[in-house]
């Protein structure tokens, strides 16, 4: 079995978790931005294929200790000559073979070596040098476009190396063609619809819809479309021993939708986001699910319901922190959504407090450099 790791945004490991219990991955441990689990290689393209909330999934191949550079150097030559033990199971021989392009990636937190350059140098180095003592040669270095992409986690001076079998993040879904100001990431947007508990049926509405990535989250999840669909591809498919017929029919799979006949509503003062969100939502395979309006949220009459409610009012470097606007907002969710249910994605600790509403569940999290909480309220 592999040792895994999908990594998120701080604050989305709740969430996270739930996700791939859904997914019959039970988690066996969580730590600030990622949720481990155990399972085989189709549990980990299952992870990619079907994770709305994770950045990226890792296979652990090794740890040790690693007060300085020579010690991080030395910990990588004995992974590769055979002699530290991989928790997954992968055998040095073939995963580090001079064929395979590499690159690495690294963090510090808490540790001797803190430049992760310096890093990313010295694992590097005893990896090569073992290469050419085991193999007779070494592996390029490819940043760009590797074989091998691999992630040094340094943590009070213990290394970890994993594979990153994702590559690109998996935030990268590849319907956003066109962007606005200051967008939601995907995977936070996917945390907004899953925290709020909604179950797929009746409307959704965005009185503020920027470029559309709140209404095209909800729609996926409605419909049952994987937030995979429309990327490029993974890494873990240039990987030994993939099995591109099986996770051909892992990706034919059906998801669970629950909500075939879900319609959603976007609104925004800005003709330029509206343009930029009917162009995701097209590409998101949604567009004849959408209605797009331009006018006053305050304004907005929301289609017969009851149904989901999302909105991420403008905040921190948008627009000025206006506490009588997040009133107002407040006040539109209670007179014109009663019934319905509601996700907020509020900046900062305070903000929210405005709404003059009650929530059922909060959760503090970063949207992206910002800090933010998303607020779930039950509109009754």
């Amino acid at each position: 079995m592999l040792s895994c790791v999908a990594t998120c945004s701080l604050g989305l490991e709740e969430l996270l978790a739930g996700e791939l219990r859904e997914l019959g991955l039970e988690p066996t441990g969580s730590e600030p931005g990622g949720v481990a689990f155990r399972g085989d290689w189709p549990a980990v393209w299952l992870a990619n294929w079907r994770l709305r909330t994770a950045n990226r999934v890792l296979v652990e191949i090794a740890r040790w200790s690693a007060a300085d550079g020579d010690a991080l150097a030395a910990g990588a030559r004995d992974l590769v000559l055979g002699r530290l033990r991989s928790p997954s199971g992968l055998d040095p021989a073939v995963w580090f073979h001079p064929d395979r392009r590499l690159a690495i990636a690294a963090t510090s937190s808490g540790s001797e070596v803190r430049d992760t350059r310096w890093a990313v140098l010295r694992a590097k180095d005893g990896l090569v040098d073992a290469q050419r003592e085991r193999l007779g040669r070494r592996a390029d270095v490819d940043r760009a476009d590797p074989d091998l992409p691999l992630r040094l986690r340094l943590h009070r001076d213990l290394a970890t190396l994993a594979l990153d079998t994702s590559g690109e993040p998996l935030d990268r879904r590849g319907y956003r063609v066109a962007s606005g100001a200051a967008p939601v990431r995907e995977q936070l947007a996917a945390a907004c619809v899953l925290a709020a508990g909604w179950d797929g049926r009746g409307p959704v509405v965005d009185p503020m819809c920027g470029t559309g990535t709140l209404l095209a989250e909800a729609g996926a999840v409605a419909l049952g479309l994987a937030p995979g669909r429309l990327r490029g591809g993974w890494a873990f498919e240039r990987f030994p021993g993939f099995d591109a017929p099986a996770f051909a029919h892992l990706r034919a799979t059906p998801l669970p939708a629950l909500g075939a006949e879900v319609s959603l509503h976007g609104n925004d003062r800005s003709a330029d986001a509206l343009a930029a969100a009917r162009l995701n939502l097209e590409r998101a395979g949604l567009l004849e699910k959408t209605e797009l309006t331009c006018g006053d949220a305050f304004e907005l009459t929301p289609p017969e319901g009851p149904g989901l409610v999302a909105v991420n009012p403008p905040y921190g470097e948008r627009i000025d922190e206006d506490p009588a606007q997040w009133k107002r907002l407040g006040d539109l969710l209670k007179q014109r959504f009663r019934g319905w249910k509601a996700v907020v994605l509020a900046g900062g600790p305070t903000l929210g407090k405005h709404l003059g509403l009650k929530p059922r569940r909060r959760l503090p999290v970063r949207n992206g450099p910002l800090e933010a909480r998303i607020l779930v309220l039950d509109l009754y």
